[in-house]
């Protein structure tokens, strides 16, 4: 009896009068219950091609059922939109942009943060991402077409650099590995981006040139408070992000510096520059801070030593003048 407590009672329910046995009758209903719930996941699919309001939403209703009782529906939206037209110019005009994998990733984490979920941040603009960027479109009273254009791709980027990307920058499809790789930093200049993370509060540990598990650590904390794609690994847009947020005049790789490629050659460690800065404010020469990042005020600390003893005020140091500071500090 206990077999038959549930099926009779749905059949009941469904106004199946005409005896069965237990199984065959479970079998019906299985096969009815079945029938509903592909016909919820019809309705489903196609309320959400219509908030879309896009033809890729469309032609995914039409691919996923071809024989959906909305299939009609979806066929005259797809021509009242200009389907083929449309969203390809659209699709054309945003492979323009040469978006790169980095800023896919902050789009979708933008579209996420204002409640349009793309069901993932992985650089990948899939079904859901477009779907997102139409419903976001839509809402803002733009064109729906589930493609950014130049001006949506700078407002979701929220004042990020926007493509095309500079030469030297990361392409798309390049690991990052393979972009700082050929950037070809020298040891020198490792050491100075590890001592710009520092002073911008993130520890990539000792200031020595060898980027391990505590720099590339270092490196993702500050892509994340960047809100850029978090590799470890540095591209030169970014390099040149970091001077700019440390406040270093030290220039970018193959910038024209002779008197800063020159102090590069030293290779001053942390402690020699720690030591430098302590000589340079007891020679009345104000650093502003000593913790061996020679930021603005070292380098005009520098310049107005420099200044005084009738040398070229550079703000870096060649070795004669690192000699010279120590012997007038009694070292």
């Amino acid at each position: 009896m206990r077999t038959l407590t549930l099926p009779l009672a749905l059949a009941a329910g469904l106004g199946l009068t005409a005896p069965a046995p237990a199984q065959n009758l479970e079998d019906v209903i299985g096969g009815i219950a079945q029938t509903l719930i592909q016909q919820e996941l019809d309705k489903n699919a196609y309320i959400a091609a219509q908030e879309a309001n896009t033809a890729a939403a469309y032609r995914d209703y039409l691919a996923k059922f071809p024989k959906g009782a909305y299939r009609v529906n979806a066929e005259r939206a797809l021509e009242r939109l200009g389907a083929t037209a449309e969203a390809s110019s659209a699709a054309e005009a945003e492979a323009r942009l040469r978006i790169t994998s980095s800023q896919k990733v902050a789009v979708q984490r933008e579209l996420t943060r204002l409640g349009y979920r793309t069901y993932g941040t992985d650089g990948v603009w899939g079904r859901n991402t477009r779907t997102a960027i139409a419903t976001w479109q839509r809402d803002r009273g733009d064109k729906v077409t589930g493609y950014v254009t130049e001006a949506q791709l700078r407002l979701l980027l929220r004042g990020a650099v926007v493509t095309p990307p500079d030469e030297e920058d990361e392409d798309v499809g390049t690991s990052p590995v393979a972009v700082e790789a050929a950037l070809k930093l020298t040891r020198s200049q490792r050491v100075e981006i590890q001592r710009q993370l520092a002073a911008l509060g993130f520890d990539a540990g000792v200031a020595d040139g060898l980027w391990g598990a505590k720099t590339r650590a270092a490196i993702k904390s500050w892509q994340r408070a960047n809100r850029q794609t978090q590799t470890g690994y540095v591209t030169a847009a970014q390099v040149k992000l970091i001077r700019q947020q440390a406040g270093s005049s030290t220039p970018a790789p193959g910038a024209d510096n002779e008197a800063a490629l020159e102090e590069s050659l030293l290779e001053l460690t942390r402690t020699e520059r720690v030591d430098l800065q302590r000589r340079l404010t007891r020679l009345g020469y104000e650093t502003l801070r000593t913790d061996g990042t020679f930021g603005p005020g070292t380098r005009r600390a520098i310049a107005e030593w420099q200044a005084d003893g009738g040398e070229p005020a550079t703000g870096y140091l060649t070795a004669d003048q690192v000699r010279l500071i120590r012997v007038e500090t009694g070292g």
